[in-house]
């Protein structure tokens, strides 16, 4: 029996979905659904008139009125989206390696003591950190309860 298609794209796609799939790690009960990092930098904004693509600079640099306030807050943003069925305590760690520090790995935790079904976490790295360190180039994020990691979600060119 044969299928009206070449084998080889078949590979090519099947590899794919398993290529990708290998980024995110998650238990039953608990998942990262998305990672949105975003890089707020000193370039010119993009020259438009949709409002929407306007107001994502705009709203971190919000209540920054000198040129100083306005540096402190350039660098990375991350919203780690979760979801959990366990409702437990967590901590959600976000492990990052910048271009300055070359392989050694920096990381943040927050501690969420009631985790409500979906939520998103965020992490910065911005002022000094991303002054000294420069540009986020690896990241991963993971869900941990009770010590144990639960849930984890990876940039592709995170490297263990």
């Amino acid at each position: 029996m044969t299928f009206g298609f070449p084998k080889s794209p078949f590979l090519l796609l099947a590899g794919t979905a398993l290529a990708l799939s290998s980024c995110a790690t998650t238990s039953e009960r608990v998942s990262i659904t998305k990672v949105n990092p975003y890089h707020l930098n000193t370039s010119a904004s993009p020259d438009t008139d949709d409002r929407m693509v306007e107001f994502e600079p705009r709203h971190y640099l919000h209540g920054a009125l000198t040129l100083e306030e306005q540096a402190e807050r350039y660098g990375y943003y991350f919203s780690v989206f979760w979801k959990t069925a366990t409702r437990q305590s967590a901590t959600v760690r976000l492990e990052y390696r910048q271009g300055a520090s070359g392989s050694q790995v920096l990381s943040k935790e927050l501690f969420i003591a009631d985790p409500k079904r979906s939520n998103v976490t965020k992490f910065q790295i911005v002022g000094d950190d991303f002054e000294d360190g420069g540009k986020v180039t690896q990241w991963k994020a993971s869900v941990i309860e009770e010590g144990v990691v639960v849930a984890e979600y990876r940039s592709f060119l995170w490297k263990e």
